[in-house]
């Protein structure tokens, strides 16, 4: 488990997929040990990555910085990054920035392990 200053980061495995489960506030602070686990994640693995965003009550440009980042680095291997359990103040700071159109964000994990599996 990562600890940044506002932000814990948990890992679980679902019938052999990773979940990313990030919970507290993904700030300035602590956006750069997320992305860094992300990136750790994303090298470990050839799939594409599933982030339990059930967690996160709150969320910066630095943070989505961080997904952005992460999203671009694994698309090129037809990767995705998949949001789930997005609660509606973080739902409403994607919307407005515009990225409920870069990232796949579904409802719960089901519809992302779904999603995931094609």
């Amino acid at each position: 488990m990562a600890d940044a200053a506002h932000l814990t980061i948990d890992n679980e495995t679902v019938d052999g997929i990773r979940i990313i489960c990030p919970k507290g506030k993904l700030e300035t602070l602590s956006a750069k040990d997320f992305e860094a686990h992300l990136k750790s994640a994303a090298q470990e693995s050839d799939a594409s990555l599933l982030i339990d965003m059930s967690g996160v009550d709150y969320v910066t440009s630095f943070g989505l910085r961080s997904l952005l980042i992460i999203t671009k680095q694994i698309a090129p291997a037809g990767r995705k990054l998949i949001l789930f359990g997005v609660n509606p103040s973080v739902h409403e700071v994607l919307k407005i920035s515009g990225f409920l159109k870069i990232l796949s964000v579904v409802e719960g994990r089901d519809d992302a392990l779904a999603e995931i599996r094609g």
